[in-house]
């Protein structure tokens, strides 16, 4: 390891030893399942007792636990690798020291769940059953390996890594979606600006009212964009369904950012997840790799399908689409709560 690195491990590491100590007195007197089941299930009193030692350790912010927080949100994000390095070192568990970045139900940790499936499992009846109770006549979906991707940090060869579970039908997707923006601007110019309501104050927060621009083509973007839409949605299903058959694999690359170290997992299917626990991550994953060659060859061949198919949709759109029907389908009201966008701007790396 460069020594510009080591010393920083000693530095983040310190820091973390003493948010640890204030977080509680007798921490380093447990044995070591203690100190894990700690680390997982910290209280928000702790927690804000370690975010208070950790700014003064590592950025030199005098602060108290009351008001860490409000400070740790307000910090630029070229301040927070070594921050979030240390406090994943407060939080993570296993052998890896890993932490699921994402909210989870009152009174639960990762130690709640055995394999990465028991976590996925458990958040795809808790999606269900909340859509369910939301949407009349929901038709439900089957369970398939992650549909929604997440945001994990861990410790991989002694350094702090940012990282992104995927399946693979969701990865191949996630690419789909990335290019076929770029492909749809290039078949329709357009841009996007404030509307009359953007930025209005409401009750629960402000209104989020942005407007396409697209020279006197918006109806047929729209549609061009929700037949899109209603096209990934239907591969991601049926690419699910063809990995579900093969054998548990898995595959990463990495995605280094300037100054951040971060890793994609991809998970070809649900038998996969039910072979790799949080505790181990790394060790079971390494078990299970396979090329990542495999996983650009398929990003190939699903891009090259999208490119036609959108090619074909705009061309129908152009030929047979009337813009003067009207089109019926329900409009949303988006309000931001406030702090909502925080987390992509301050206090946290996605």
């Amino acid at each position: 390891m460069e020594q510009s690195l080591l010393m920083e491990l000693k530095r983040v590491q310190s820091a973390a030893r003493k948010a640890l100590i204030a977080a509680d007195s007798s921490y380093y007197s447990w044995p070591a399942d203690r100190q894990e089941l700690f680390r997982a299930t910290m209280d928000k009193a702790a927690a804000s007792r370690v975010d208070s030692v950790l700014l003064k350790e590592l950025l030199g912010i005098a602060c108290t636990a009351k008001n860490a927080g409000d400070i740790w949100r307000d910090l630029p994000i070229d301040k927070l690798n070594p921050l979030n390095w240390a406090k994943l070192l407060t939080r993570g568990i296993g052998q890896d020291m890993i932490f699921v970045n994402e909210s989870m139900a009152e009174n639960t940790s990762l130690f709640d769940f055995d394999t990465l499936y028991d976590y996925d499992y458990k958040d795809y009846l808790f999606q269900e059953k909340a859509n369910s109770e939301q949407f009349s006549g929901y038709q439900k979906r089957e369970y398939f390996a992650l549909r929604f991707s997440r945001w994990v940090r861990l410790i991989i060869n002694d350094q702090f890594y940012y990282a992104n579970f995927y399946s693979l039908a969701g990865y191949l997707t996630c690419m789909q979606e990335d290019k076929g923006s770029d492909l749809i601007e290039a078949l329709i110019p357009h841009e996007y600006v404030d509307g009359k309501d953007h930025g209005k104050t409401v009750k629960d927060g402000f209104l989020w009212n942005m407007e396409i621009q697209a020279n006197g083509l918006e109806k047929q973007l729209e549609e061009l964009q929700h037949r899109w839409y209603h096209y990934v949605q239907q591969r991601w299903e049926i690419l699910s369904q063809e990995f579900s058959r093969d054998e548990p694999a898995v595959f990463c690359v990495d995605d280094n950012q300037i100054d951040e170290r971060h890793r994609n997992f991809i998970f070809n299917n649900e038998a996969a997840l039910r072979k790799i626990r949080w505790r181990y991550f790394l060790e079971d994953f390494d078990k299970l790799q396979d090329e990542f060659s495999i996983v650009t060859e398929l990003e190939t061949k699903e891009l090259e399908a999208a490119k036609r198919w959108l090619q074909e949709t705009h061309k129908d759109i152009m030929e047979n689409f009337d813009p003067n029907v009207p089109k019926l389908r329900k409009k949303y009201k988006v309000v931001i709560a406030p702090g909502a966008l925080d987390g992509l701007i301050g206090d946290e790396d996605e």
